[in-house]
């Protein structure tokens, strides 16, 4: 009889199809630990984050297939995924996929006792784990019992891997259909460690620049390396017998399974090595016309020798120049510390002035007001001149403008400046601030700095005048 879909089934289908692909995709960034499969949601939703991907592979478990028992074989397999978990979990990864002789492990930065543990170191450790139980442990083990010896080959890249999960829950009619879920890792450092892991060699770890890019590398234990999978090039780092320090009690050598690297060379590989014999033919033809050149260079050298000559001619008077350009600079440089120096003796001529009437009302009134404004107009201005800012005019004027303005009752200007003599200056008249003040009708800028600047210590001028204000009611 024909199988034949329902339209329970396509209807069922349908629906699932479509929310996924309705629905946006959230990120969630990875937090300390990796999630299991139970804690991840069965929707759009992806943890996202940077983690380093080892896999490991026992070496040619296939030809192992044919030569022993099925049996034989169910204990090889059993003995390798244990020592790849327990080489995962001890040094900090994860194991989240199985596929017969095959575990993939995933590690993640972490933080332990205000130390960085990098996921790449972790990785390595665990290849390097896996490397030395193999050779240390397992094989002496296998040699005894079964008379035979394995090797395991890894690979490790690291990069941005998004985690997410996919499958069918079981049937809502049926209790006992189970739920075949699981996760899938998305990135390209998931599918390089894979390739990286199946192009090395028995007993080595190929890893990526990223990887080796954030560990402290062993030396002369790493060697740069160039493979071919296909019609694709592979590049990375790569450490064979590469071993962890073994406990003293362990007295014997490590037992090796019979080095299997050796294979035909691929078309690509061919291509390779004919393009390398090309190459080196090249070189060789270069040589032999290296001498025909040498003629045309050394009529070449003349010509440049020629037109040094005029470079020589060239530089010379340049220089000459030069010589006179640094002598106008100099005279320039002069007149410009000239300039200043002229304008800070005006400045000094312009408060001299301020200083010379300070007090003198009569004097302050016979020039008129007219004349104090062109000249705290002219002070500023040369103040500027020389890189002050207005407050520092003001601040350097405070106390002689405070009587001008008074003079000619400019008492919105003379409290200005009474409140700048306040913040920056050392002293104040108590009776000129009491009559600035009435008449201004400005108290609350004056008291607040006032206040700030209290000296708890003493009755300083200060004090005086904020318990005037105080009588004053303000």
């Amino acid at each position: 009889m024909e199988y034949k879909l329902t339209k329970e089934e396509v209807d069922s289908a349908n629906v699932a199809i479509e929310k996924i692909l309705n629905n946006p995709v959230e990120k969630i960034d990875l937090t300390d630990s990796i999630p299991p499969i139970n804690d991840i949601f069965d929707s759009n939703k992806v943890f996202k984050g940077k983690l380093s991907i080892l896999f490991i592979d026992m070496r040619k478990s296939t030809d192992l297939t044919d030569e022993l028992k099925s049996k034989k074989m169910v204990k090889i397999y059993r003995s390798f995924i244990r020592l790849a978990i327990q080489a995962i979990r001890y040094c900090g990864g994860y194991s989240r996929q199985f596929a017969g002789d095959g575990v993939m492990g995933v590690f993640q930065d972490s933080t332990d006792e205000n130390q960085n543990n990098v996921s790449s170191q972790k990785a390595i450790n665990a290849a390097k784990y896996m490397v030395t139980m193999v050779d240390y442990y397992l094989n002496p083990k296998l040699k005894k019992h079964m008379n035979i010896v394995i090797s395991c080959r890894q690979g490790i890249a690291t990069g941005t891997i998004m985690i997410t999960k996919v499958g069918m829950r079981g049937k809502e009619s049926d209790d006992a259909s189970d739920n075949e879920m699981g996760t899938v890792w998305v990135g390209s450092a998931t599918n390089l460690a894979s390739r990286l892991c199946s192009l090395a060699d028995s007993q080595e770890i190929f890893a990526d620049d990223n990887t080796i890019g954030e560990i402290e590398c062993e030396p002369n234990v790493w060697e740069k390396v160039e493979r071919i999978k296909g019609l694709k090039s592979y590049s990375g780092y790569v450490a064979k017998h590469n071993y962890l320090n073994i406990p003293d009690e362990i007295n014997n050598g490590p037992i090796l399974s019979e080095d299997d690297s050796i294979e035909e060379p691929t078309f690509i590989s061919k291509i390779f090595r004919e393009a390398k014999n090309e190459a080196l033919a090249i070189v060789d033809d270069i040589g032999k016309k290296s001498t025909e050149l040498d003629n045309s260079l050394q009529r070449v050298k003349e010509r440049e020798n020629l037109v040094l000559t005029k470079e020589k001619e060239c530089a010379e008077k340049e220089e000459i120049l030069k010589k006179l350009e640094r002598q106008l600079d100099a005279k320039q440089t002069l007149v410009a510390e000239k300039e200043l120096e002229n304008r800070k003796i005006g400045y000094e001529l312009y408060r001299e002035i301020f200083s010379n009437t300070f007090c003198k009302k009569h004097l302050i009134v016979e020039l008129g007001k007219d004349y104090w404004l062109d000249l705290i107009s002219k002070t500023k201005k040369v103040g500027k001149s020389l890189g002050m800012s207005e407050i520092e005019i003001k601040s350097d004027l405070a106390c002689y403008l405070v009587g001008i303005y008074s003079e000619f009752e400019m008492f919105e200007e003379a409290y200005d400046a009474l409140c700048i003599q306040a913040e920056h200056g050392s002293w104040l008249n108590t009776s000129t601030v009491e009559s600035i003040v009435k008449k201004s009708g400005h108290w609350y800028r004056l008291k607040e700095i006032l206040e700030k600047k209290m000296n708890p210590s003493g009755k300083s001028d200060y004090y005086e005048a904020l318990e005037m204000l105080k009588k004053l009611g303000y």
